[in-house]
């Protein structure tokens, strides 16, 4: 079923007034105009847009490679438990586009990956169950930014996808636990406007929920000719309820927006990134971060900030200004060097790409767990995080995931929490860590990292090895990688002392980006 829905204004949602006055009468002049920021072709060829703009994002690039390490650098080995690989297998894959945007989610009997214009669904063993364009799905094309989730509350999968020639968001559920085919006959699919007009630029989605709604999280451009976003903001629209499998779609509930969120100190929150649930809460969260993306002229980033999503009478509350926690300091990281050729592989800037909300046994209390690629290591490193919520954000533990001569990113984040259909949760002290790993003298490669209990972290394990250079055609002269892997707790894995995390990340194709798929025993 497929419906176009205007926003519900909330009372939380801001409203801003804007007075314009005439200009006075100019002599005719000759003037040179720089040629406007083309935020489409941008798109294309980076996949997300710059917080602060391009000549900034430059700069902010250039001085993390003029101060990135040349040669090894010192790095304390890790001597935890090594995680295990189970299941694993070659995700899907679209020569067509770069990059791919991979992402996926494990649930009972499905895995599900979800590749910028594609996706793929798969039993346990990795043995495809069906495949095809979202477009089948949406009835839309210009589709970007893709996320999906399995949700342990109703027991499906969501996903969202932004459609870019409206400044809708694309989104839906399976049926049933247990989709097999790429279209409407397993799948409902809506598109909401959340109030944007046509011409903005919601960009770089980031999908949670709560039991209650769906959340997701952009940064917000006025228009594709703005290199710069102005605002942090979270989109909501209602679950369906129940957990058994349907027929015919139902009418989309309440929905709307929170605009302009702020971090504890009242500056711009970027890239708010709603969590995805392990444990199934009426209470969610959304993390996001200051700006980093122009060091040394904004200098380094110290904060992450939580918001609190809570159900009012069927509609979302929350308030716009978060509460921040200081953690290590961190910069935006140098792009990462690759065998063979002289292209880098684009690190991003430092914003968070991933959370996951779980109850945390050792604690007893909810958690979430968040990463970023930064500059360290021998480039650039993998800062994990764990925050718990209350009166005020505490930073119960992080760490980072480096190496001494490859640099690190592209990572995502996940404990081994296990929650079944009647919310009844087990494992969760564990994580695993999937990222990117290159160099001068190495592919881009699969790899991971977990970390058991109170244990110390493990060495990097691989998981697939690059075999060729990417060169593909937005390599000029750095190639767009992408921001979106996937590692989500697994809520039915076998019997055993731990849970497990699956995992989606990116392996170089040469003309194209390849994609991968395992499952993580910690």
């Amino acid at each position: 079923m497929k419906r176009r829905i205007a926003v519900a204004v909330t009372a939380a949602a801001l409203a801003v007034g804007v007075v314009v006055t005439a200009a006075p009468a100019m002599a005719t002049a000759r003037v040179h105009r720089a040629p406007a920021f083309d935020g489409r072709a941008y798109l294309r060829t980076h996949g997300y847009l710059p917080l602060r703009g391009v000549k900034t994002l430059e700069r902010a690039k250039a001085y993390a490679a003029a101060h990135a390490p040349q040669g090894a650098v010192p790095v304390r080995p890790g001597t935890g438990r090594a995680p295990k690989i189970g299941a694993a297998w070659q995700g899907v894959n679209n020569t067509g586009l770069t990059p791919p945007d991979a992402n996926g989610a494990i649930g009972p009997k499905r895995y599900v990956e979800i590749v910028n214009v594609n996706m793929g669904i798969y039993d346990r063993t990795g043995a495809a169950k069906g495949t095809g364009l979202l477009q089948s799905i949406t009835g839309h094309g210009g589709l970007s930014d893709p996320m999906v989730l399995w949700d342990p509350d109703t027991q499906r999968f969501y996903f969202n996808v932004w459609d870019t020639n409206n400044a809708t968001m694309d989104w839906g559920f399976s049926k049933s636990s247990t989709p097999n085919a790429v279209s409407t006959t397993d799948w409902c699919s809506y598109e909401t406007s959340f109030g944007y007009a046509t011409t903005n630029a919601p960009d770089y989605p980031k999908l949670g929920q709560t039991k209650n709604f769906i959340l997701i999280g952009v940064n917000f451009y006025p228009s594709f000719s703005s290199d710069h976003a102005t605002s942090g903001d979270l989109l909501w629209t209602q679950k369906p309820k129940g957990q058994g499998t349907i027929t015919t779609c139902p009418a989309e509930g309440k929905h709307g927006i929170f605009k302009g969120l702020k971090n504890g100190d009242g500056t711009q929150a970027f890239t708010p990134v709603p969590a995805i649930q392990a444990d199934p809460s009426g209470s969610g969260y959304v993390v996001a971060s200051t700006d980093i993306e122009c060091p040394p002229i904004c200098g380094k980033g110290t904060q992450l900030t939580l918001f609190k999503v809570t159900n009012n009478g069927g509609q979302a509350a929350m308030k716009l200004k978060g509460k921040s926690v200081t953690v290590g300091k961190f910069t935006s990281p140098p792009d990462a060097p690759q065998k063979g050729t002289s292209d880098t592989i684009d690190t991003l800037d430092g914003r968070l790409t991933h959370a996951i909300s779980a109850i945390d046994p050792k604690l007893g209390k909810t958690t979430i767990w968040t990463s970023q690629t930064v500059a360290g290591g021998a480039g650039s490193e993998l800062r994990w995080y764990e925050l718990k919520p209350g009166k005020k954000t505490t930073l119960v533990q992080s760490g980072a995931v480096n190496d001494s001569k490859l640099y690190v990113y592209n990572g995502g984040v996940s404990p081994d929490r296990a929650v079944d259909a009647n919310g009844n949760g087990t494992f969760g002290k564990n994580i695993v860590i999937g990222v990117t790993t290159s160099s001068a003298n190495d592919f881009a490669s699969v790899q991971m990292v977990s970390k058991v209990g109170s244990g110390s972290q493990s060495a990097l394990v691989m998981v697939k090895a690059g075999t060729v250079a990417e060169t593909d055609f937005s390599c000029s002269p750095t190639c767009r990688w992408g921001d979106y892997s996937g590692a989500t707790p697994d809520p039915a894995p076998p019997a055993g002392q731990n849970g497990e995390v699956w995992l989606t990340n990116e392996l170089p194709g040469g003309s194209h980006i390849s994609t991968w798929n395992w499952e993580a025993k910690p």
